[in-house]
């Protein structure tokens, strides 16, 4: 199976700016692979829309499914360059570590972060997982989903946690859609707490989580205040930046 896919990615490779269509034939010259394993791993990119074949000339083009996830790849490289700027502000506001995260599958990733300059900070990795029912970043992620895909995250969730923590993370949702924000402390690194809101796109649909955190002796209620309001602010700039209008 890996050697499968070895050599799918390696035609896969083979795609080039100035080289949009191949032939098998030329497939074979390059890589010296059996005409029919070509054949059979071509036949299943097509299958799943990652390949394209001319009926009139048996070549074989890049299909739609690579231009969508380019455009994933895209728009997250795009909200990335232009949440910095804005993360920082918040950071140098606050002193406190700022992060963004996104969605993957049962997990949020953690793709851009700027640290407190303080020495007892919040600490987190660029690239790191952590699930996504644990934490302020996670819970948004999971509470502005696209309901069908929502739904499917829940039911995987009911894989690993128990019933009544499903309930109780339902309601919570429920409670961070009315606000357009949420508040941790110690859910997920004892100790801290974490005031996370969501990042919208030009097409209205979540993008990432924007989350401030940092050591839990740092946050009174007024200072809870505070933090919301610089993020809120801090999100809407990102937003419109982004493209994205609130209708009214």
């Amino acid at each position: 199976m890996v050697k499968s896919i070895e050599k799918m990615l390696k035609i896969l490779s083979l795609y080039t700016m100035d080289r949009t269509s191949l032939s098998i034939s030329e497939i074979q010259e390059e890589l010296n692979y059996p005409k029919s394993t070509i054949f059979r791993l071509l036949d299943t990119l097509e299958a799943y829309n990652y390949i394209e074949r001319n009926l009139d000339n048996h070549r074989y083009s890049l299909g739609f499914n690579f231009f969508r996830l380019g455009s994933i790849v895209q728009n997250q490289l795009d909200f990335r360059s232009v949440s910095l700027p804005i993360m920082k502000s918040l950071m140098e506001q606050t002193n406190e570590t700022v992060e963004l995260n996104v969605i993957d599958g049962s997990n949020r990733i953690c793709v851009e972060k700027v640290d407190s300059p303080l020495d007892v900070r919040n600490f987190v990795r660029i690239g790191e997982r952590k699930p996504i029912h644990l934490g302020a970043s996670g819970k948004v992620l999971l509470t502005f989903l696209p309901e069908n895909e929502k739904k499917q995250v829940i039911e995987n969730l009911g894989n690993e946690i128990s019933s009544y923590e499903i309930e109780q993370l339902l309601e919570e949702m429920e409670s961070i859609k009315s606000s357009g924000y949420c508040v941790t402390t110690g859910e997920r690194v004892p100790g801290s707490f974490a005031v996370a809101v969501p990042l919208f796109g030009q097409n209205g649909q979540m993008v990432a989580s924007l989350t401030i955190a940092g050591p839990i002796q740092r946050l009174s209620d007024e200072r809870e205040r505070e933090l919301i309001e610089i993020l809120l602010k801090g999100a809407t700039e990102i937003n419109e930046r982004l493209g994205y209008m609130v209708r009214s």
